[in-house]
This record gives structure tokens, C-alpha cells and sequence, in this order.
């Protein structure tokens, strides 16, 4: 960033030194009017004139990625919520499986059957 606005410090002093040796009086002709200027007020003038194409140009790019990141951040809340909710999803089933396999260990295979099938009613 200091190397940008150095060269940019850089840049407008070379522009107002070639200003001041050009002090002649031109003639602008635009269209059907006709300006006698000097040629230091031409030179500023479309040097600002340039500056502030850019400026708007980077504007709108700034805004626009301005724009995308709110998105991104909304599309990634979204789906760390979504995530958080699949993990306790998750966690809730392996409970459930290890229940049912804490069951099954202290079961005959009658009763084994016969849990499982509740458990499978339950569910539904």
C-alpha cells in the first residue's frame, strides 16, 4: 500500500512538473465550441479527469466483491448450521446404536428379536 501511493506522489509531481513547462495558450475544439485554455489547465484537467475513471472503474469492482463475500458468508453460515446439525444427528444415532448394542449383549436371541423389532416400531 505505501509503494502504491508513493509512486501515485511520484506520478503527480512528474505530471505538475510537465504541466509548468507547458504554459502555452490552445485552442480545445469539442464538438462545435471552441476554448482558448492554457495548456497546464488541459494537461491537470485530463490528468483528473483520468483519476477519477479509475476511481469509479475500482469502485464498482470493490462493490461488486463487496457484494460476492456477503453472499459467500451467508451460503458458509448456512452450511456450518447445516453441518452442526448433521453432526448432532450423528451423535444422537451412535447413542441409540450403542443402546441397542448394550442391549443385545445381555439378551438371549428371542429377546434380541424381540427388542430389535421394538426398537424398529419405535422409529417408525
Amino acid at each position: 500500500m505505501q509503494g502504491y501511493l508513493v509512486s501515485a506522489l511520484i506520478f503527480a509531481l512528474l505530471v505538475a512538473i510537465f504541466a509548468i513547462q507547458n504554459t502555452t495558450v490552445v485552442v480545445i475544439n469539442f464538438l462545435m465550441w471552441k476554448f482558448h485554455t492554457s495548456l497546464v489547465l488541459v494537461i491537470l484537467g485530463s490528468a483528473l479527469l483520468g483519476a477519477l475513471c479509475i476511481f469509479l472503474l475500482g469502485s464498482f469492482k470493490n462493490f461488486e466483491s463487496w457484494r460476492k463475500q456477503r453472499e459467500l458468508e451467508g451460503k458458509n453460515r448456512h452450511l456450518t448450521n447445516q453441518v452442526n446439525e448433521l453432526e448432532a444427528e450423528l451423535k444422537e444415532l451412535r447413542e441409540r446404536m450403542e443402546n441397542l448394542n448394550f442391549v443385545n449383549q445381555n439378551s438371549s436371541a428371542d429377546e434380541k428379536d424381540e427388542q430389535i423389532v421394538q426398537a424398529t416400531n419405535k422409529e417408525v
